[in-house]
């Protein structure tokens, strides 16, 4: 019954041992979440997107599963995606010490033993490996890791594109934060909503162009029916 040479383990050490294990569990998962595409399962290679969640996917696996939602089995447990718009394409760093197949020579990744990342920082040079935090933009879709906006002092300029950036579309990858996934999705709910306003008034507008000017119309009828009349008299 013993444990090593015969010594019971006590129930501390047992729980100690148990949230080590989960704790290495969630390291080895957010790693392979940087190297993988969450719907296939395939090493991530561009072009990448990114949902609202920050999740990250091959653009050729979402356009596969857009047309077969069952290909990829649990699909729809994995990710809310109904449509392009859903996503963004992500406007990732190569890493040039990366080689083309590195990550399938190793199927299981640990924290101890990993494959070079196959994107970087672009400021930082930092690999996107799990280790350190990234996050991208959604209006613009550039990629840098979390220290590196931070070092810029939050700048509200893209640190990459140098485009206008809105604190509330910087979206962190892979966060297993609770709090930052309830935040995310009340953003995308928010987005949404904007999307189908600005939906909305494009259509009205076009409507309103579509239409001929009733007082317009008027006009011209009355015009013309007092030509008419005139014509009459002087005949």
């Amino acid at each position: 019954m013993g444990n090593d040479g015969g010594s019971i383990p006590r129930r501390n050490e047992m729980v100690r041992e148990k949230k080590q294990d989960e704790k290495t569990d969630r390291k080895t998962q957010l790693i392979a979440m940087n190297y993988f595409c969450a719907l296939s399962k395939q090493p991530l290679r561009e072009p990448v997107v990114g949902d609202m969640l920050g999740r990250l996917y091959n653009r050729e696996s979402i356009l596969e599963y857009l047309l077969n939602p069952t290909v990829f089995g649990d699909g729809a447990k994995i990710c809310n995606i109904k449509s392009l718009k859903d996503v963004k394409t992500l406007n990732l760093k190569a890493n040039p010490a990366y080689t083309t197949g590195q990550t399938n020579k190793r199927p299981v990744l640990t924290f101890d033993d990993q494959p070079t990342a196959p994107f970087v920082c672009p400021v930082t040079r930092k690999e996107m490996n799990g280790n350190l935090g990234f996050e991208f933009v959604w209006t613009c879709g550039c990629v840098v890791s979390t220290q590196a906006r931070k070092e810029m002092a939050e700048s509200d300029q893209c640190l990459v594109c140098s485009g206008p950036v809105d604190s509330k579309d910087v979206v962190p990858i892979n966060s297993q934060n609770s709090e930052v996934l309830d935040s995310l999705r009340k953003r995308a709910e928010e987005r949404a909503l904007e999307t189908k306003k600005k939906s909305k008034k494009v259509k009205s507008k076009r409507k309103h162009v579509d239409e001929p000017d009733v007082s317009d119309t008027r006009s011209s009828v009355s015009v013309l029916d007092k030509n008419t009349k005139a014509q009459k008299t002087v005949a």
